[in-house]
């Protein structure tokens, strides 16, 4: 018994130490890692810059949401998640910062790209999402032409789906007597 004991104690003890130093140099990467990523990022149009926020002298609240916004763009979040798109990220840096080159360059940028988007998702009939994305944009633009036709195209598709529930509504009420 007392050599199962002391068997086991050192089986133990070394994984507890292998977890130990695991964990350290996960620890040990994210930092490193972490730190190397704030130092050079990269902003919307793919150039590398090295310290954007301090070089700059932009605020630090500027500096991330800025990051928040790049890392959207990637991910492909231009206008959606609500709350969680690149969109909404450059506006608030907009409003922080109303000459802020950066975030004026990229919401000019990727409006093509949110518009067809929206369209897409005006075609799907997520007529709610498009209404909601269509009014951020024109937080951004409220004149542009292209989120004017967007918003016609919205209304046509909302009174097709309007008409097709009527039609629905008709025929329940003649089944039903």
């Amino acid at each position: 018994m007392s050599q199962l004991v002391t068997a086991a104690f050192p089986r133990r003890t070394a994984i507890a130490i292998a977890l130990g130093v695991i964990a350290l140099a996960v620890v040990v990467g994210v930092l490193a890692f972490g730190g190397r990523q704030a130092a050079t990022s990269t902003d919307a149009s793919g150039a590398v810059s090295t310290d954007a926020g301090r070089s700059s002298g932009e605020s630090p609240e500027i500096g991330i949401l800025l990051g928040l916004a790049r890392d959207a763009t990637k991910e492909g979040r231009l206008v959606a998640p609500q709350g969680n798109n690149a969109y909404e990220y450059y506006l608030s840096v907009s409003q922080l910062d109303p000459k802020n080159a950066t975030a004026q360059d990229a919401l000019r940028e990727t409006l093509p790209f949110a518009s067809q988007e929206i369209e897409r998702q005006i075609n799907r009939r997520e007529l709610e999402e498009a209404r909601r994305e269509i009014a951020l944009l024109r937080d951004y633009d409220p004149t542009n032409y292209t989120l004017i036709i967007l918003g016609a195209k919205l209304d046509a598709q909302q009174q097709v789906v309007t008409a097709e529930d009527e039609a629905k509504a008709d025929a329940i009420r003649r089944r039903n007597g």
